[in-house]
Parts: C-alpha cells; sequence; structure tokens
C-alpha cells in the first residue's frame, strides 16, 4: 500500500512539473532561408495556427518569438514562397526555417544574380530563372526544355554526348562544349580556365534550381559575353528526412535508376543521390551511359554562420555519331557519319568536384562569402581526325565581402570580392586507328591562370529607386608546353580587361518596375583557339569584347496572378573570333569581325486557378516565352593565314540564329493527384553558314507528360508518369554544324538528326522516416 501511494504522489509530482513547464513561458530564435541559395529571407512573417502575427525576420533573416510555450504551430510566409508550417515541441533551442520557392510566382523570388538579395522583379537587368519543378516537367535526361522555356536562351541537343547553350546569340558558334557563358555550381565556377565548360557531368534529377543571367555580367562574375548560368543542387525539405527510389523506362533502350535520401534538419541539411543511366540511341553508334553521385550538405553551427560541402562524380561512355548532310539524311536520318563509325568515334570522361563553402554574417553590417574547390577529370576522346587522351586538374575560390555601413542618406551596400582558378591540362594526342591509340603525334601541357577581382555599390537614391555600380578587373595567362616541338612552347598572357556596368531601377507599384542598365563584357579564346596552322601559338590574338544596353520592363497584375518580363537590347560586339576550317580537324581564328545584337525577350506566366479557387484544380497555369532576334554582321571578313582578306559578309544574318523562337506550355496540377504538363517548342529558319546560302528549316515540336504523386499513409509516397517527346513525330536537327565544309566536293555535313517520336514512363517511391 504504502509503495502504491509512493507511486500516485511521484506520479503526480510529475504531472505537476509538466504542467508548469507548458505554461512557463519560454523564447524561441531562429533565422530563415531561401532553401537553394541560402540567402537569407528579410520580411518573413511568422504567426500562430490561428493566423496571429507574432514578428518578421529581420535582414539577416533573424527572428525571436518570446514568451510563447512548447507544442506551438507556427507558420512562415513570405510572397514568392510557398507557407512553410512548423511544430515546435523542444523546451529551448534555434530553429533554420528553410522556404522553397514559389513556381506560380517567380518575379517575387529572391535571385543570387549580381549578388544581390532581391526579387527578381526589383533587380535590374534580364535574369531567367528555373526550379526543379520545371525540370521535372519533362523526363529528365537534358535541361533542353527547361532552359529553352527562358526567352534568349536556346539548348541545342540531338543525342546525349553532346549539348550547346547560347545566350542571346553568344555560344552558338561554339564547335564543341559551352562558350562565352560563365557556369556555376553551388557558386563555385565549373568552367574551366580558359572558359570552356562541359554540362554532362550535371545530373538533371539533382538540381533543384538555375539562374541564367542574359547579357554580359563580367562586372562580377569575369569572363563571359553570353552571361551566367548559375545551377544549384537540391536540397532537402525542411524537417523531411525521407529514402526514395526511382525508376525510369524508355524508346531506344532508355534505362534509369537512382535512390536519394534526404535530411532537412535545424543543424544539418543532407541531399546524397545516386543514379545509373543507360541509352541506345536513336541513332547508329550513339550509345550513353552515365554514373552520377551527388551530395549537397548544408551545416548551420549557429545563427550567423552556414557550411556547405559539394561532393559531385561522374562518369559517362559515349558514343558520338557525328553530323550527315541532306542526303543522307534524306536518306536515313538514322545512319552514323562513317569518319565517326570507323574511327569509333566516343567521350569516355570521369568527372570529380569537391567543394567547400561558408557565409558568415560577421556582425549587422558586415558578412562574407567564401568557397574553395578542386575539379578533375580523366578523358579518352577518339575523334575522325585523332584520339585525345587528356587529364585535367584545377584548383581555386571565390571570396565577396558585403558592407552596409547603415548611412542615413543615400544608403549604400557596397560588395567587393575576388575569384581565383588554375587549371591544368595534360594532352596526349595519336594517330586513330579505328578506335584505338596509334603512334603519338603531339604531347602539350597547358597551365592555364585567371583571377578576377571585382567591386560593386547598390545606393538607394529614394525609397523605390536603386542604382548599381559594378566594376571588375581581369587578368589571364595561358603557359603552353609543348614537348615534342619544344618551338611551339611559350606563354600567351592576355591584356588584363576592366568591364564596368551601371543600371538603374525604380519600382513604380506591383504592376510595373522599370530597369535600365549599360554593361561591358569580353571573351578570350579557349586554349585550343589560340593557335596557328602549323601549331604555334597565335601572339595577335586578343578576347572578345561587348557593350550591352538594356531596358527591362517587370511586374504582377490580376492580384499577382500574371506576370510578365520584358527585356529590350542592344549588343553591339568587336574582335569576334571567326573560325576558318583549313582541313579536317585544324580550324584556325582571328579577330576579324564586329556584330550587333538586337532583339526583345518577353516571358508571361498566368496562374489561372490556385488551391483556394477550387477544391479540385490546385494550379491550373499557362505560359510563353517569345524571343526576336535581329542579329547581323557588321563588320565580317575571312582572312587566310596570312591575314589577307578572302570573303566579306557584311550585312548578313549571324550564322545559326533564328529571328523567333516562341517555347510556351500549360502546367495542371489537381488536389488528389493527378497532373499533366504540355510544351510547345518553334525554332524559325535560320542560316547554317556565314554566306547565308544554307539554309534549316523552321520546325515544332510538342512534349506531353502526365502522371499521379500521392502520399500514402504518413510514410509513403509514390508517383507514377509517363510522358510522349516529339508528339508529332516531327523530322528535324536541333544540333548543328555550323559553318561545315564539304571537302572533294561533298555536301556539308551540317545535321544532327534528333529523335522522331518517343515515350518514358517511371516510378518513384519514397519512404518517410
Amino acid at each position: 500500500m504504502k509503495l502504491f501511494r509512493l507511486m500516485l504522489l511521484l506520479a503526480c509530482l510529475a504531472l505537476f512539473k509538466q504542467n508548469v513547464q507548458a505554461q512557463n513561458p519560454i523564447s524561441i530564435t531562429g533565422t530563415i532561408y531561401d532553401s537553394q541559395t541560402r540567402q537569407a529571407l528579410a520580411g518573413v512573417s511568422i504567426k500562430t495556427s490561428d493566423n496571429k502575427l507574432l514578428t518578421l525576420s529581420d535582414k539577416n533573416g533573424y527572428f525571436k518569438i518570446e514568451n510563447t510555450t512548447p507544442d506551438q504551430h507556427y507558420k512562415f510566409t513570405l510572397v514568392g514562397f510557398k507557407p512553410q508550417e512548423v511544430d515546435y515541441s523542444k523546451k529551448e533551442g534555434s530553429l533554420n526555417i528553410q522556404l522553397d520557392a514559389d513556381e506560380s510566382s517567380l518575379n517575387e523570388v529572391r535571385v543570387t544574380g549580381f549578388a544581390g538579395n532581391r526579387t527578381k522583379k526589383e533587380t535590374a537587368g534580364s535574369i531567367g530563372m528555373i526550379t526543379s519543378a520545371d525540370l521535372n516537367r519533362g523526363s529528365g535526361l537534358s535541361f533542353q526544355s527547361a532552359l529553352n522555356s527562358i526567352p534568349g536562351v536556346r539548348m541545342d541537343q540531338s543525342t546525349l554526348s553532346e549539348a550547346r547553350i547560347a545566350i542571346r546569340g553568344n555560344g552558338v558558334r561554339s564547335s564543341y562544349g559551352l562558350r562565352n557563358i560563365k557556369v556555376y555550381l553551388n557558386d563555385i565556377p565549373i568552367t574551366e580556365a580558359d572558359g570552356t565548360t562541359r554540362i554532362e557531368a550535371l545530373d538533371v534529377n539533382s538540381i533543384g534550381r538555375a539562374e541564367v543571367i542574359k547579357g554580359p555580367a563580367s562586372s562580377i562574375y569575369g569572363a563571359g559575353t553570353g552571361g551566367v548560368i548559375n545551377f544549384q543542387l537540391q536540397r532537402s525539405p525542411y524537417q523531411e528526412q525521407s529514402l526514395e527510389a526511382s525508376g525510369m523506362a524508355g524508346s531506344y533502350g532508355l534505362h534509369r535508376l537512382a535512390a536519394t535520401y534526404r535530411n532537412g534538419g535545424d543543424k544539418i541539411n543532407s541531399y546524397v543521390s545516386y543514379g545509373w543511366q543507360e541509352y541506345d540511341g536513336y541513332r547508329d553508334h550513339s550509345n550513353d551511359m552515365r554514373r552520377f553521385l551527388s551530395g549537397n550538405f548544408q551545416l548551420f553551427p549557429s545563427d550567423k554562420r552556414i557550411i556547405t560541402l559539394l561532393l559531385n562524380r561522374t562518369t559517362q561512355y559515349s558514343q558520338i555519331p557525328g553530323s550527315l548532310t541532306a542526303d543522307q539524311v534524306a536518306a536515313n536520318p538514322l545512319q552514323a557519319n562513317a569518319s565517326n563509325l570507323d574511327k569509333q568515334a566516343g567521350r569516355y570522361q570521369t568527372w570529380t568536384r569537391v567543394g567547400l563553402g561558408q557565409q558568415y554574417q560577421i556582425n549587422d553590417q558586415l558578412s562574407n562569402s567564401t568557397s574553395v574547390f578542386t575539379y578533375s577529370y580523366d578523358l579518352s576522346h577518339p575523334l575522325p581526325y585523332a584520339y585525345l587522351r587528356n587529364y585535367y586538374q584545377s584548383y581555386g575560390g571565390r571570396t565577396s565581402f558585403t558592407y552596409n555601413p547603415g548611412f542615413s542618406q543615400l544608403p549604400t551596400k557596397f560588395i567587393v570580392g575576388a575569384e581565383f582558378n588554375e587549371g591544368l591540362t595534360k594532352g596526349t594526342q595519336y594517330v586513330n586507328n579505328k578506335g584505338t591509340e596509334g603512334a603519338l603525334n603531339g604531347n602539350i601541357d597547358y597551365r592555364n591562370t585567371l583571377y578576377s577581382l571585382f567591386y560593386q555599390s547598390e545606393t538607394q537614391l529614394g525609397p523605390k529607386t536603386l542604382l548599381t555600380l559594378g566594376l571588375s578587373y581581369n587578368s589571364l595567362k595561358y603557359d603552353v608546353s609543348n614537348y615534342l616541338v619544344p618551338a611551339q612552347s611559350g606563354i600567351k598572357d592576355f591584356k588584363p580587361q576592366a568591364t564596368p556596368r551601371i543600371a538603374i531601377s525604380h519600382n513604380f507599384s506591383e504592376a510595373l518596375s522599370l530597369h535600365g542598365s549599360v554593361s561591358t563584357g569580353f571573351s578570350p579564346p579557349s586554349s585550343s583557339e589560340v593557335k596557328n596552322v602549323d601549331g604555334s601559338i597565335n601572339p595577335t590574338l586578343q578576347a572578345e569584347k561587348a557593350i550591352n544596353y538594356e531596358i527591362n520592363a517587370k511586374g504582377n497584375l490580376l492580384n499577382s496572378r500574371f506576370s510578365y518580363d520584358l527585356s529590350l537590347f542592344k549588343m553591339d560586339m568587336k574582335g569576334e573570333l571567326i573560325g576558318q576550317s583549313v582541313q579536317q580537324g585544324i580550324t584556325i581564328y582571328n579577330n576579324s569581325g564586329k556584330t550587333t545584337h538586337n532583339g526583345a525577350e518577353l516571358a508571361l506566366s498566368w496562374q489561372i486557378l490556385k488551391p483556394e479557387d477550387n477544391q479540385e484544380i490546385a494550379s491550373l497555369r499557362p505560359f510563353v516565352a517569345l524571343t526576336y532576334s535581329a542579329f547581323k554582321f557588321k563588320d565580317y571578313q575571312i582572312l587566310d593565314a596570312n591575314n589577307a582578306v578572302t570573303a566579306s559578309y557584311n550585312g548578313n544574318a549571324l550564322t545559326g540564329i533564328s529571328p523567333w523562337v516562341i517555347s510556351a506550355g500549360l502546367d495542371l496540377e489537381t488536389r488528389f493527384g493527378l497532373y499533366g504538363y504540355l510544351n510547345y517548342y518553334y525554332n524559325d529558319k535560320m542560316p547554317l553558314n556565314d554566306k547565308n546560302s544554307d539554309y534549316n528549316a523552321a520546325y515544332q515540336v510538342v512534349g506531353l507528360k502526365a502522371g499521379y504523386k500521392k502520399k500514402l499513409g504518413k510514410a509513403f509516397e509514390v508517383n507514377i508518369y509517363g510522358g510522349i517527346d516529339n508528339l508529332f513525330n516531327e523530322s528535324y536537327s536541333s544540333i548543328l554544324s555550323l559553318n561545315a565544309i564539304g571537302y572533294g566536293g561533298a555536301q556539308p555535313a551540317y545535321f544532327n538528326p534528333s529523335p522522331k517520336r518517343n515515350g518514358y514512363a517511371g516510378l518513384n517511391l519514397k519512404y518517410f522516416f
């Protein structure tokens, strides 16, 4: 009996203590971030479950809830982001809330472009954005449909082995990879030190967001007249711990399996993904195999510090079918180029990237963001004219300090920083004996070093007017060591470039924000483009230069459901690199041209229905992207090896540019899980050579995807889907070999036929811990 009384007394004491603790007020502190960019979010509303406003986050994303009790439910809301609901059951501690962008209000999403933490509508300049939702509108094998939904951006791809991206015409003339565009992954440059980029190492399914700056952005990002693409790996949704398995199969022997682990906590955010993908290909000799491993880790040691770790390793084994002539396409578009088939042309490569970064709020006025990285790959690359073996190793870093002195008059924020990148390529070249290495005929090392110092200030001229001034100083050097022909060794030290930018923006209302900017940029030739026909370094070759004049109008109408983004621009380029094929496999370059890029871009999006309007339809959104390009050669002469003029194409249309491009779509999502996406893409006819004597015909492509996504209880979520690309079986070539030459009287091989109608289906199963 005494034991029973003692146990009852202890139970009563525990209950009393629990009730007292429940009534004792506590304080909750934390910081609110954009889940993808890690930017602190100011002005976030923190409310109780009954919509009582408790507080707002400050300029550094920090908040404090005082005199509350445990076991409370809080709601975090900010225009442009999806609401985040949090159950707080701790007695004390710190929260690191992460908000996801609302794809229906992209004008209100904070962007990192030009180092600002402002909404897309407030940022001067033309910035496009794609989210994971945009990437999920297709099969997930390519960035093509997502990037092509941004006006002014065009990605060409026919097989998975090659891709080319152009922004406002810059990059379209690249013979391989990406040129004139700076590319980052989690703010770490993946563009090599000589300005070339290959994005095949990126797993589309692991990307959470990408921002695209259109036009020169050298004032803060260094070399690149076309612009900047900043990819962000996915981060785990806040307070989610899950394991997902996915599988997909499709036409032409497509198979993909992947597994993803997500853990979105207050102290650490972990995302790890592994993917295995194989594709037999649409054409002969176009097999493609990929292995993707991505790790993205975010640690929150304090309210003022974020540490990030990036791990990425990709293996690619791709056959290259090569370009065909018009007669060959008409006879059999599935065939491979005879030389590519005979020489077993392909790309066999493994990439490894490691990056470590820190964001630190030193005090209320000063913050720093720093990242360091190392990047390497090994490449085995049989081509019709040679067999290449390269090993590349680079390292570098980027840092920026942001200082806000708190001026009472003309408030100004200052940004200063630097970027460094050094890469060493050890390259050997052999005779290609039907896909095997023959005699050694080249052994060259390239040590390429670049650095950039940049400054930017943002001055509030009035409550709604912002002035931005930027300037960067850039240096690039190539150190070439030719071991077989030592006389061709040497150093190519480019003249340092200073690139200023000025921009002003005024926010009239939610319906209209006007921006004007003048920016400059430069793009030096790559290390493979600085050589003369005999292999020696061309000492006179210099960087292309551009100046861009632009006006933007952005805004939201119809209660913020209809958004628009209009850009009018004029970009003048001089010293443009002009390539001339002197024999198979050898192209020389000269600064011998001026071009004018005048155009208009318009993006429209209309969220017709939202969940609060209809019990069944969660979202109904049509959108359209319209691009008009009037790009001309202004002063364009072809020079021979002795710098003598052999042809003049002044006034011709710029090669590879379509006057009109239209991308449109319709998104439908229901509350009970069904969804459907419709894509439409139109590409006008365009010249295939500088002479404008041959053209690629206009084409239009339609894609469709539908599926069912539903949570089964608390532990499982299923997503089953299927889609059709090229619904109406269009015959077309997306990627083209511009200025191709037919040797011995043969037709030029311009065309890489794209797949005809093809389908895919997949299943994703997610388990929540």
